[in-house]
């Protein structure tokens, strides 16, 4: 399992393309306020899947079961959505973030993941 395939190159991508027009102050609309939440589960969920299959199962494939990934958009719209915002006045709590996280475990479980596995396949198939 490699870290760094084309969904997670994406990923990255995405995020520095929206930290950078933060940074510079260009307003990019929707993209700004919820593509980096659309993406954060799947982001999460490659690093420690990738990290679990490294350290746990010596370099075999393992990807997150959607139980997992149920649990950990659950556990990021609490915190990130209900709890930091009333812990710092840089948090904002947005209904609709909850639901980006939610969709990014579609884009994990039905695009990522596969190509996962399918990458997997192809390299035991040499």
């Amino acid at each position: 399992m490699k870290l760094f395939d084309s969904f997670f190159i994406g990923y990255l991508l995405i995020l520095f393309f929206v930290k950078i027009s933060r940074f510079y102050g260009v307003d990019i609309g929707i993209i700004n306020s919820y593509l980096t939440d659309l993406i954060a589960v799947p982001t999460m969920s490659h690093l420690g899947s990738y990290l679990i299959s490294r350290i746990k199962y010596n370099n075999q494939i393992y990807t997150y079961p959607l139980s997992y990934l149920l649990i950990t958009a659950t556990v990021l719209s609490i915190l990130m959505e209900f709890i930091m915002p009333k812990k710092s006045p840089n948090y904002v709590g947005d209904y609709i973030d909850c639901i980006c996280y939610f969709l990014g475990i579609l884009i994990y479980q039905y695009w990522h993941k596969p190509y996962i596995l399918k990458r997997a396949k192809q390299l035991i198939e040499y």
